[in-house]
C-alpha cells in the first residue's frame, strides 16, 4: 500500500509538472505569435506624397555594397553612407556600389506599403534576439538636388537597420518583415547581401 501510494504520488507530480511544462510552452508560443506580420493597411498610395522622406525624394534607390579593402563586414559601408550626404547621388558616386537600382512609382509604393501596411499580429510583450551588425545593402533617398536626403543602412543577417535621421522608420518590426524586405530587394535585382554572401 505506502509502495502503490509512492508511486501514485510520483506519477502525479511527473503529470503536473508536464502539464505545468506545456502550459509554459502554449503560453511562450502565443507570445511569439504576436510577432508575426499582419497586414494593417494603414497608408495608400496618396500617402506616399505625405511621409517622410518618401515626400522630398525624388529617387529613391536599392544598393547593395561590398569591402573594397580587408576589415570588418559592413564598416566601409557604414562610413561611405556617413559621408554621402556632402556629395552628389550621380552615376559616378552609385558606380562605387556593387549594385543599385532606382525605383519606379510602383516600386516605390510597395515598399511603403511594407514599411507601412505590415504590422505585428497582436501586441508583442517579448522581443526577438539578434546576432551581430554587418550591414551590407540601403535605401538611399535621393533629392531634387541629387543630394543624399537620408538613408536606411539594413543588416539582413541580424535584422537591424541604421538610418541618419530619426523621422526614418521601418514600421513595425513584425517578425517577417526583413524576409519581405530582403525579398523586395532580391526581386529588384539587389543580390549581394540578399543572395549571395548571406551571414
Amino acid at each position: 500500500m505506502i509502495f502503490n501510494y509512492k508511486t501514485f504520488l510520483l506519477f502525479f507530480l511527473l503529470c503536473s509538472l508536464s502539464l505545468f511544462s506545456q502550459r509554459k510552452k502554449n503560453l511562450f508560443d502565443k507570445e511569439l505569435d504576436k510577432l508575426n506580420c499582419r497586414k494593417i493597411d494603414k497608408v495608400n498610395s496618396t500617402d506616399l506624397a505625405k511621409i517622410y522622406p518618401f515626400n522630398l525624394s525624388s529617387k529613391i534607390i536599392f544598393i547593395s555594397y561590398q569591402n573594397k579593402l580587408p576589415g570588418i563586414l559592413g564598416g566601409e559601408l557604414m562610413k561611405y553612407l556617413d559621408e554621402l550626404p556632402d556629395k552628389k547621388i550621380d552615376m559616378v558616386v552609385l558606380s562605387n556600389f556593387k549594385e543599385f537600382v532606382i525605383l519606379n512609382e510602383s516600386q516605390k509604393f510597395s515598399l511603403l506599403d511594407l514599411i507601412y501596411n505590415y504590422g505585428y499580429k497582436a501586441k508583442p510583450t517579448v522581443g526577438e534576439g539578434t546576432k551581430c551588425y554587418l550591414p551590407q545593402n540601403a535605401i538611399l533617398f535621393v533629392g531634387p538636388d541629387e543630394k543624399l536626403i537620408s538613408f536606411l543602412e539594413l543588416c539582413f543577417g541580424c535584422n537591424k537597420f541604421r538610418t541618419n535621421n530619426e523621422k526614418i522608420t521601418l514600421g513595425e518590426e513584425c517578425s517577417q518583415k526583413y524576409n519581405l524586405l530582403k525579398l523586395l530587394f532580391k526581386d529588384n535585382g539587389i543580390l549581394y547581401g540578399t543572395v549571395e554572401n548571406e551571414l
